[in-house]
């Protein structure tokens, strides 16, 4: 039976690709405020072809959310698919071989904006539920998809829609939006998300840049700007926030066992990256841990004063910052806020503003939970290679949203791989890894269904 489903998928697989094109062409960019009604349209209406009951949802402000949801006629479990319609922007365009809202298909792969992140991924669990019906005529499970809109600007409108719509999207388990193959080609599952808390930093000194000969007596706002954000963390890394790590979690035992089980080559890393070592000198097992477990404080950009070409002598009028804190679990965005703050009043900082951009604690699904077997049997069948599972992600997104309040396990699969570019210039995603990608979705709602 599985098979057949799978002949299905080989079958159409040209037609899958047109209409992940078809999707790639639209330039949905939250930041910026385009293609969003565009390709809201142009999926609900893929959605209601397969056969969902589509329901556009929208709030007094931000982007809207598409959920769709399939019941088939007969259902014990839900599983939920979580993923977001808005992309990155392109920048910077030279740097693109073909343009971003154009596909091109070379090499074996779809070059677009957005193909990795996150529309390949929407793609494939659609033509997943496409293959199983028009192979089976029916669902083992009831299906749900969340789709928002501003997953890249920091998903601001979620926690109001998951606030008031809660209950429409309750389930027994999910798929969270990513996922990729590791440099030997195995699938990598992921089981949680690390939180962020996203700030920036404004320091004003004069109404106006002045002449940099009055420099002896003109505070200058950099200067300060660089002393406040070297108050922050020390050279290896650590935060010197007083307090800041008096809530983070210790690392659990059964975490502890699957960090043993990642293969990291640190030189490998060294060597791409051009850098000469880790912080705080850190190697191996220990460069792991600290990448998934450890807090960080990270300066995402400077800006003050003349950068342009050539010489222009001047005192800028301000400097300003913007910064991130990735948070592993026990650590929330409002207790860096309030202990940011009272750093900032102990050593005489207080006259800087300080601005939340966005934030959000962290998820993690237990290694037990039954969704992560179906992930990991899954992934071992449909790759033929055992998968990789992270417990958690260096990187952040609102999962605690469906982990935490709405207590659904989650796990992270999809259609990427290690060099798929996302957020850069020629984002890519490989055609046999959309196909496999598609495989194993059937796979585990297969295997789901059968629970």
């Amino acid at each position: 039976m599985i098979d057949s489903i799978y002949k299905y998928v080989d079958l159409n697989f040209d037609k899958f690709i047109s209409d992940l094109i078809e999707i790639c062409k639209i330039p949905s960019i939250a930041a910026q405020n385009i293609g969003i009604n565009d390709v809201v349209g142009k999926l609900s209406e893929m959605f209601e072809n397969v056969g969902f009951n589509v329901k556009v949802l929208s709030l007094d402000k931000g982007n809207p959310l598409i959920f769709a949801e399939y019941k088939p006629r007969s259902y014990k479990k839900t599983l939920l698919f979580y993923n977001h319609y808005d992309v990155q922007p392109p920048d910077p365009l030279d740097l693109w071989v073909s343009p971003p809202f154009n596909p091109s298909l070379r090499d074996g792969k779809i070059f677009a904006r957005g193909v990795a992140d996150n529309k390949g991924n929407i793609i494939a669990r659609l033509k997943a539920v496409e293959s199983i019906l028009n192979v089976l005529g029916d669902l083992p499970v009831a299906i749900k998809f969340v789709i928002e809109g501003e997953e890249e600007i920091g998903s601001p409108s979620l926690p109001s829609y998951v606030n008031a719509y809660g209950n429409l999207f309750s389930a027994d388990a999910g798929i969270w939006e990513f996922g990729y193959r590791d440099i030997d080609e195995r699938p990598v599952i992921t089981l949680g998300v690390r939180g962020i808390a996203y700030f920036e930093f404004m320091v004003r000194g004069p109404n106006v840049d002045v002449h940099s000969g009055q420099a002896a007596i003109i505070p200058n706002p950099a200067w300060r700007l660089i002393y406040f954000l070297n108050s922050l963390r020390g050279d290896d890394g650590r935060i010197l926030i007083e307090g800041f790590y008096d809530n983070l979690k210790p690392i659990e035992m059964e975490d502890e066992e699957l960090l043993k089980s990642i293969p990291f080559n640190d030189v490998d890393l060294i060597k791409r990256l051009g850098i000469s070592g880790f912080v705080g000198g850190v190697r191996g097992f220990e460069a792991l841990k600290a990448l998934l477990f450890n807090p960080t404080c990270n300066i995402d950009g400077i800006y003050s004063g003349y950068i342009g070409q050539g010489a222009k002598t001047i005192i800028p009028s301000y400097a300003m910052a913007k910064v991130d804190f990735r948070l592993p679990p026990g650590l929330t965005p409002q207790d860096v806020m309030n202990k940011l703050r009272k750093h900032m009043i102990k050593y005489g900082f207080n006259d800087i503003e300080i601005v939340s951009l966005h934030g959000y604690e962290a998820a993690k699904t237990d290694p037990k939970a039954e969704i992560v077997k179906i992930g990991v049997k899954s992934a071992r069948e449909v790759y033929n290679l055992d998968p990789i599972v992270y417990p958690i992600s260096s990187g952040s997104g609102p999962m605690y949203l469906f982990v935490n309040n709405l207590k659904i396990p989650m796990i992270s699969v999809g259609v990427g791989y290690y060099d798929s570019k996302s957020h850069s210039p020629n984002e890519n995603i490989r055609l046999e890894d959309f196909k496999l990608g598609i495989k194993h979705i059937i796979r585990i709602i297969d295997m789901f269904g059968s629970i």
